[in-house]
Formats: structure tokens, C-alpha cells, sequence
């Protein structure tokens, strides 16, 4: 999979996707700290964020725009 772009609030994201055997993660690299989402079984995605505190509704819109990019 090929990094692709998603934007929120007019602000763009650069998303580096990562497959390792089954399992599919997404990586965002933001100001000061990094938001992971990795797919689960259910093809829900779980958000994991390391560095400064993240918004949870920046989290979600994330989350939904990644969703959106595969249609």
C-alpha cells in the first residue's frame, strides 16, 4: 500500500500505511506526537497515540477520513 493523503478541518495528513501478515496499520506523524490506527478483525480501526495529548474528535475524523479513502 502506497502513502496517501486525508484532510480534516482543512488541514492535510500524510498516512503511511504498514501490512505485517495480517495485520494492517495506518501511521500519522502530527505535530508533537504520532497517531497509529491498526485494523482489527472486525475491520474496526483502534487508535493508539504516543507523544502530546491528541484530540479524541481530531482521533475520530482521522479515523473516519482513512475509512472513507478506501470507500
Amino acid at each position: 500500500m502506497d502513502p496517501f493523503s486525508v484532510s480534516v478541518n482543512g488541514q492535510l495528513y500524510e498516512v503511511t500505511p504498514y501490512v505485517k501478515g495480517y495485520t494492517v496499520s495506518f501511521h500519522i506523524d502530527a505535530p508533537g506526537s504520532r497517531i497509529s490506527f491498526e485494523l482489527d478483525e472486525e475491520d474496526n480501526l483502534r487508535a493508539i497515540t504516543s507523544g502530546e495529548p491528541v484530540d479524541a474528535a481530531l482521533v475520530e475524523q482521522l479515523a473516519a477520513a482513512i475509512v472513507q479513502h478506501f470507500g
